[in-house]
């Protein structure tokens, strides 16, 4: 599908300079999203994560100019950016990345591009800032309080109560994030917070930790839905234009994301504050363009701000496409270059997107289906990845989910049933090797079948 972002208004010439190499929209779709707006694209990769050779072959077929450089560290995009410029003036640059967001906006801020200020991503990207932000502004949020030492720990429950979520003020996915019903529990968790050594935390971190007020977003039991939403937006000279509200799938491993539905369930009424609390919040933190991706808890006092990303989410533009044929990675690279793309049209069908979480300790993946098998089985797949193989042996150290898929269905029910049916066909069945679960999560099942809880 082309996609309404990506329809015949291209710009063929403007030069589009996309990083790409750190999680975020997959390197391939994102490249393929950004010729879709102009055929002069040049592609800084980082490297380390993942192999750029397949991306590279993609771009040398299709791009009709610019360069593809890869690099070793967020300093070496920046680098290779302003050098790049020198020999050939850029027009725009873009990223989809949480981990690319700082040297994307150090490149705009200093050649003169479209993008958000180093000030306003450098509070994005805080946890700690970005509650001082939004308490500032009266956006409602929950008590927080700052965690460095131990010695912070007894003010901080004083402040915020218990029980408590702890969080790393920098991090990505719920990575560390878990629930303290103790302050002895939240002295653990800081110790393990500040010896965590993962390859995010030598890419970025922040030396401090944030303890939050806990708000109930894990759904009802017997709910297919988590009680939080994300609100989608599309920023550009300040303007924001809020694209979708998505609905999330019941949390049922602590905090470990689940899984993200469009559209939404939610009424009109309560859409609307909804996108006024994200709106208010995108503000305060200062974000004025490209793509904004903001959770929003469903309390029983109104919505209040989870958190503001200033990027899309990861499977958004793939679902939005699958649900409303609506080009939203077309549509951030075009703000990129400072063009205006077509609003979202209505929906003609629903997605559902399923992460499938590793269960709690060590784990060996037993046996699975293979993606061909799955595939075949159902048409109405978007989208299907499995990180391991069997015999690989598994825990959440580098990642929290054993995959991921979407599915594109007529309506929610059929969207809801037909990821339960895929779920329970991939057949994961892992061994445990060893670890008992903390004690806010329930031991991990031997299979992956919960979609359709």
């Amino acid at each position: 599908m082309t996609g309404r972002a990506g329809g015949p208004d291209r710009q063929d010439g403007a030069h589009l300079l996309l990083i790409v190499g750190l999680s975020g929209l997959a390197a391939g779709q994102a490249l393929a999203a950004a010729l879709r707006v102009t055929s002069t694209v040049s592609v800084a990769f980082v490297t380390g994560w993942v192999d750029p050779q397949p991306v590279r072959e993609q771009w040398e077929r299709h791009s009709q100019g610019g360069e593809f450089r890869t690099v070793d560290s967020l300093d070496g995009v920046v680098s290779a950016a302003v050098e790049l410029h020198r020999r050939r003036p850029l027009d725009g640059v873009v990223t989809y990345s949480e981990r690319l967001l700082r040297p994307h906006a150090e490149i705009a801020h200093r050649l003169g591009l479209r993008g958000n200020s180093p000030a306003s991503v450098a509070v994005a990207q805080s946890k700690l800032r970005q509650r001082q932000a939004l308490a500032a502004r009266g956006v409602p949020s929950p008590r927080f309080a700052l965690l460095r030492e131990e010695a912070d720990v007894s003010a901080a429950v004083a402040t915020v109560g218990l029980p408590a979520v702890f969080k790393p003020s920098f991090g990505a996915g719920s990575q560390g994030v878990a629930l303290a019903r103790t302050a002895g529990e939240v002295c653990e968790l800081l110790r393990r917070g500040k010896t965590t050594d993962t390859a995010l935390t030598r890419l970025q971190n922040e030396d401090a930790f944030v303890l939050e007020e806990r708000m109930s977003v894990e759904g009802a039991p017997g709910s297919p839905y988590a009680d939080y939403v994300s609100v989608e937006s599309l920023l550009l000279d300040g303007e924001i234009e809020h694209v979708a509200v998505t609905d999330r799938v019941r949390l049922s491993h602590g905090y470990i994301e689940e899984g993200m539905v469009l559209p939404t369930r939610l009424g009109k009424e309560a859409a609307d504050a909804v996108v006024e609390c994200a709106d208010q919040a995108i503000r305060a933190i200062g974000l004025t363009e490209g793509a904004a991706h903001t959770e929003v808890a469903l309390t029983a006092t109104g919505p209040k701000i989870v958190e503001v990303n200033a990027r899309a989410g990861g499977p958004i533009p793939g679902m939005l496409m699958a649900a409303a044929d609506y080009d939203y990675a077309a549509a951030i690279a075009r703000a990129a270059l400072n063009l205006r793309s077509a609003g979202r049209g209505a929906f003609t069908a629903a997605s559902w997107f399923r992460y499938i979480p590793i269960p709690y300790g060590e784990w060996l993946v037993a046996a699975q289906a293979s993606p061909e098998e799955v595939r075949a089985r159902f048409p109405e797949l978007v989208q299907l990845s499995l990180r391991f193989g069997v015999g690989r042996r598994i825990s959440r150290h580098g990642t929290q989910h054993l995959g991921t898929f979407t599915v594109r269905g007529t309506d929610l029910d059929h969207a809801r049933a037909t990821a339960a049916a895929v779920e329970r066909a991939i057949g994961f069945k892992l061994e445990p090797v060893d670890v008992p679960p903390p004690a806010d999560e329930p031991t991990g099942r031997a299979d992956a079948s919960r979609t359709g809880r």
